[in-house]
């Protein structure tokens, strides 16, 4: 009850946030820090989890699950306040450190309650969680935006919150590991670093997307030379470097940041660039995440009966041609229904191989140390979910400035303003998300060749199991 109460939370602030994007941008302003509303979260998320992982296996999952539902609230309660668009990506920068440290403690604590025949259905029941919100969470928002403000969607973190607490104040487990609460100072400060400089790279798609480049590689390798001489490095190079943690890592997150370089965007162009109302618009966060359940769920009951392997690898298959048919779609204007339609597919591919990732990673992971490599592959779907709102967001921006001349045009258009350019800006909306679509797919794509790396890593290994199970028999 407490691991679904969590994650309800965080999924319903997640889809409500993406829904009211064009309500909160059209009020505030600020157009050109939009995508940092969503990539500001997700990169202090990314860290939050890397560090919730060492705070799990020494502190246990009860005290880090307090401390993180109680820092979430309180940004929620502040978001809801701001007046302006850079004080709404500073609440939402510590809303998401808040929400890294409830997903971390939500993934190690399946892995540390449930058996070992289970854990594939607990995670798809955690994809459930998702998915129920997914359904509840665009109602609850269209009614908010229609009857009050955006503001209200962060105001009802409140409640659910304190039920979340109610929920896990004494159930989640322990320390499962030797009891040691350091933290790993500049382990940390060189991956916020290093997320920071993948972000603005991305985000900025110019000059100073080289120099951040330059920044993110020396980041890198000085991390790489800490982590093999600290004693207790906060990110584990063997849960990143080394099979199966390396091909999950690289695969799931290319996929993740192809998904939802679009995903992140349907709401704006829904509203933008189709000209619906807050409703549909509200709504539109729905049919991605129907998807990524009915994927988990599929996968969780066919894990008996196929390798991990071979279940991630038809995630990829079916999410990269659905995300090619967004992009066909989006640039024709085909009807709406064919969008939603494949946003659906797409998220079933990415909800089988989500959960058949985390399967392998549960397997081959021993006890005391499943919160570091757990919060270590959090950190590389993070890393995923921030670049994906990072490009997608850009490429939107980028046509809209080459078209228009001025991103705040965005603004008008979404306020409801006619002018003689809101055409223009419409169609710019219509033809960058198109774009950030196609960008999404290559993306995505990428990601298939570390799987099947991996597959083939794991291939001997197999063969001498079965081997032995027959020779047994």
């Amino acid at each position: 009850m407490a691991i679904f109460t969590t994650t309800a939370l965080v999924a319903f602030e997640a889809l409500a946030v993406t829904a009211a994007i064009p309500e909160l941008a059209a009020d505030l302003g600020g157009v050109a820090l939009l995508p940092w509303v969503v990539t500001g979260y997700i990169l202090t998320s990314s860290v939050s989890a890397v560090v919730a992982g060492p705070l799990v296996d020494g502190i246990g999952a009860r005290i880090v699950f307090r401390w993180a539902v109680g820092i979430f609230v309180a940004a929620s309660v502040t978001a809801a306040l701001v007046p302006t668009m850079p004080l709404m990506v500073a609440a939402r920068v510590v809303q998401g450190a808040g929400a890294g440290l409830i997903s971390a403690v939500a993934l190690a604590a399946v892995g540390l309650v449930y058996p070992a025949r289970l854990i594939s259905r607990a995670f798809a029941a955690n994809a459930t969680v998702w998915g129920a919100m997914g359904v509840a969470g665009p109602g609850i928002a269209a009614a908010l935006l229609t009857a009050l403000n955006w503001r209200w969607i962060f105001l009802v973190c409140v409640p659910l919150g304190l039920l979340a607490l109610a929920a896990g104040w004494r159930v989640l487990p322990g320390p499962a590991g030797e009891r040691n609460v350091k933290v790993d100072s500049r382990g940390v400060l060189l991956l916020t670093v290093f997320s920071i400089a993948m972000v603005v790279g991305i985000d900025r798609l110019d000059i100073w997307s080289a120099a951040a480049a330059v920044v993110l590689v020396t980041v890198g390798y000085l991390y790489w030379h800490h982590a093999r001489r600290a004693k207790t490095p906060v990110l584990r190079l063997e849960h990143l470097a080394r099979q199966p943690y390396l091909g999950l890592a690289l695969g799931i997150g290319l996929l993740l940041a192809g998904a939802i370089a679009a995903e992140t965007y349907v709401p704006l162009y829904v509203r933008g660039a189709r000209g619906a109302g807050p409703a549909l618009t509200a709504w539109s966060v729905l049919f991605f995440t129907v998807g990524w359940t009915l994927g988990a769920n599929v996968a969780g009951r066919l894990v008996d009966r196929r390798p991990e392997t071979s279940l991630t690898l038809w995630g990829f298959f079916v999410t990269v041609p659905a995300l090619m048919g967004i992009w066909a779609a989006a640039s024709t204007e085909a009807p709406l229904w064919v969008i939603f339609t494949l946003l659906v597919v797409a998220g079933s591919g990415v909800g089988a191989a989500t959960n058949a990732a985390l399967t392998l990673l549960r397997a081959a992971t021993p006890d005391p140390q499943l919160g570091r490599a757990t919060a270590a592959h959090q950190f590389a779907r993070s890393q995923g979910f921030a670049i994906g709102p990072a490009l997608g967001g850009a490429l939107i921006l980028l046509v809209v400035a080459r078209r228009v001349g001025n991103v705040e045009e965005v603004q008008n258009l979404l306020a409801g303003a006619v002018g003689a350019t809101a055409g223009q800006t419409s169609g710019a909306i219509g033809d960058g998300f198109a774009l950030a679509a196609l960008a999404g797919a290559v993306l995505a794509a990428l990601g298939i060749g570390p799987i099947i790396g991996l597959r083939r890593s794991l291939a001997k290994p197999r063969a001498a199991r079965r081997a032995e199970r027959e020779k047994s028999h």
